[in-house]
This record gives structure tokens, C-alpha cells and sequence, in this order.
């Protein structure tokens, strides 16, 4: 016998007790985000996020790629005061087996989530000196975060607490100097990050479930007599069974009570913009470049405003990594004192077609650059076939 008939045989012996409602699970509070994520069985996560959980998140893997996207794209040189200087191989592909895009890419995505990178030094050029017996690191291979060890001294008033690194793939530990280490100013994301990106993640978890909910949600009211918790949850699982095998449930001394609920409510709309504007802020990316906005309506991005908010993503969301990869490499260790590294920003603002020609007419104009000059700006071929500039870019 089945708990419905079960029950229908209870009450008729017994007098009718108050009222009892067992709710569906697909039921809740509307406006109550706690609420929505306890009925819809959701869970948050005790522990902290990992990287690819967090790249679930479609925001997070947004404002990811746009971060990686900008700095791969930027040229990279080396200069002494207003001399321009041969980047050399590191600068160029320090890692002969892939690019320097895809190097760069590694290391500004450990920076993002974890605040810290590592490169392996491969090779030296044999210029030797006191400071480097082995001259400058030419070659070098970025290393996952996760797989680079620093081992440290427990005197923490020594000049130099660390001793070496163990590294995934080498027999023995690696020197000091054989590591090329990108300390971030800013903690990575995933350190302070985790909450945020586990209430995005419940979140999509919930509005998946509701939109797979094939049964409306509504509540199931007891006429007759008082049942216990357990025999109320069964009720409720063979009403939801026999409304999913079958357009229609037979139901007798219960009362089914449909809980209108709007498709914007089902897909959490509200909540999951808040929740991807939530991530826009922990990477410092402009709300408007992701689609995201507390009201569910992104700002417009609009060719009026697209300067300003691409200059305002640089100088806040990857102006702060540039400057890591920037001062490392111009370390005394990687770089001949009086040199220093820099990323061409300016070249990657001025992608804009009309923005970069007037720049480079009044530089022209003002006598600043030369006619070959202004091509290269503006990515055509010079007149001139020695000395001849890479197109689109600074030289």
C-alpha cells in the first residue's frame, strides 16, 4: 500500500487535525537568495575554491581572458634611459619548446589566482660577473604555481631566507638563481575571492535546477491526519513521481496548491547579475566589458566611451601584473644593470584605427618622429628597406 493510500485510510479514522504543509522542494521565498539556495538543494562549498571551479564560473573566465587577452597582445622591449635595445631571447621566446604569448599567459594567470609566478631558467649567456658567475638567464620555462616549492630558512632575521626551490620534473633542487620569481603586489583571487565565487557558483547551480523542474512548484496541504516528517516527505517524492510519469496525480484528502512562479524568477536573473558584477570587482575589470550590472542591464559599451573604459581597464585590472613582470625582469639578477623591461601600453590603446592616425599625424606635425616612424605607428610598410619597423608597434 502506498504512503497517499496509507494516509487516506489514517484520516478517515482519526478526527481532522490542524493543517499540515509539506513543500516541494522547487518551492521558496521570493526575494530571499538564502531561501531560494536551501530549497533548491545547494549547498556552498566549506572549503575554498579551486582555479578550474573558479573558471566555471562564465564571469570569472571573462574578466580572465580579457586580463590574459590584453597582456599577450601588448609588445614587450628592452631600453636604456630613451635607447631602445635588442629584446633578446627572453623577451622574444624565452622557452623554446612554445611562444612568448603562451608564457606570458601562464604567468599573468598564476598572478591573477595566486599572486605569485615562476619561470625556470634554462639557459645563460655566459657574460660573467660577480653578481651572475654565469652571465644573464636567455632561456626560461614558465612553471604552474602548483608545481614549484620555495624552501625557506626558519631564521627569519637571515639576509636571505630562501634556499632553494623544489620544482615538478627535476631529480635534484634548484637554486636560487635558477628561478625566476614574479612576486604580485596584490593578493591572487582565489585568497580573498572564495566566497564570492562559491555564491556565483551556487547560484547557477540553483537556477540549472529550477529550469529543469518539470513539475510546477507548489505545496501539498494535509486534511486529514498529523503525520511525521518522514511520512510528509514520502507524500511529497510520490506526488512528484506520479506528476512525472503521468500529466495528472490522483490525490485524496490533500490538497495541491500551484505556486506561481515567473520565468525570470526560475532563472534567478537578479541574483546571478549581482553575482557576476560581484566578480567584475574582484578583478578590477569594468562592469561593462563582461555584460554585468546589479539591475541585470550592462552599462552600454559604446564607441563614445570605449577609450575611457578600455584605459580604465588597463590601469586597474593588467597595468598591476605588467608592472610585476616589468620589475622582475629588470632585476639586476635577469637584466644588465641600466637596462629595464617595459610593455608598450600606449601601442595597445591606440588600437583604435582613428584614434592611432591622429596620434601619429601629431607626433608627425610636432617634429617628434620621423615619416618611417609614423608608418610603423600606423602598421604600413616604410619607405626605407634598412632599419625597418615592425608595423603596429612603438619602436
Amino acid at each position: 500500500m502506498g504512503r497517499l493510500a496509507r494516509f487516506r485510510h489514517r484520516a478517515e479514522r482519526g478526527g481532522p487535525p490542524a493543517p499540515r504543509v509539506a513543500r516541494s522542494r522547487a518551492a521558496g521565498r521570493p526575494g530571499s537568495l538564502s531561501s531560494t539556495l536551501e530549497l533548491a538543494n545547494i549547498d556552498l562549498p566549506a572549503l575554498g575554491v579551486t582555479r578550474d571551479l573558479a573558471l566555471s564560473v562564465p564571469t570569472v573566465a571573462a574578466c580572465r581572458d580579457l586580463i590574459v587577452g590584453a597582456c599577450v597582445q601588448m609588445g614587450v622591449g628592452r631600453h636604456r634611459g630613451a635607447e631602445r635595445l635588442e629584446p633578446g631571447p627572453l623577451l622574444t621566446q624565452p622557452d623554446p619548446d612554445t611562444t612568448w604569448a603562451a608564457t606570458i599567459a601562464g604567468t599573468v594567470d598564476d598572478l591573477i589566482f595566486y599572486g605569485r609566478a615562476y619561470w625556470t631558467v634554462l639557459a645563460f649567456d655566459g657574460a660573467t660577473s660577480e653578481q651572475n658567475p654565469e652571465g644573464f638567464p636567455i632561456r626560461a620555462r614558465w612553471f604552474p604555481y602548483d608545481t614549484v616549492t620555495a624552501n625557506v630558512v626558519s631564521d627569519g632575521g637571515a639576509y636571505s631566507r630562501l634556499e632553494s626551490y623544489t620544482v615538478q620534473g627535476y631529480e635534484s633542487e634548484l637554486p636560487p638563481r635558477m628561478v625566476i620569481r614574479f612576486d604580485a603586489a596584490l593578493p591572487g583571487v582565489l585568497a580573498y575571492g572564495g566566497r564570492t565565487i562559491q555564491t556565483a557558483l551556487a547560484i547557477e547551480q540553483a537556477a540549472r535546477r529550477f529550469s529543469d523542474v518539470d513539475i510546477p512548484a507548489g505545496t501539498l496541504t494535509n486534511q486529514g491526519a498529523e503525520l511525521s516528517p518522514d511520512e510528509s516527505d514520502e507524500i511529497v517524492a510520490e506526488f512528484e513521481a506520479a506528476r512525472a510519469n503521468h500529466s495528472v496525480a490522483w490525490l485524496q484528502s490533500v490538497t495541491y496548491e500551484r505556486t506561481d512562479i515567473s520565468p525570470h524568477d526560475l532563472q534567478l536573473i537578479d541574483a546571478r547579475a549581482i553575482a557576476a558584477t560581484d566578480c567584475t570587482r574582484l578583478f578590477n575589470v569594468p562592469v561593462a566589458m563582461v555584460g554585468a550590472s546589479p539591475s541585470g542591464n550592462a552599462t552600454a559599451l559604446l564607441y563614445q566611451n570605449l577609450d575611457a573604459t578600455l584605459a580604465l581597464f588597463v590601469s586597474n585590472a593588467v597595468a598591476p601584473h605588467l608592472r610585476v613582470l616589468e620589475q622582475t625582469l629588470s632585476l639586476p639578477s635577469v637584466t644588465p644593470r641600466g637596462q629595464a623591461v617595459a610593455f608598450d601600453v600606449q601601442a595597445f590603446l591606440r588600437s583604435d584605427p582613428a584614434a592611432a592616425a591622429k596620434y601619429a599625424l601629431d607626433l608627425y606635425a610636432a617634429d617628434l618622429v620621423s615619416r618611417d616612424e609614423a608608418r610603423g605607428f600606423l602598421g604600413i610598410p616604410t619607405t626605407t628597406a634598412d632599419n625597418a619597423l615592425q608595423p603596429g608597434s612603438v619602436n
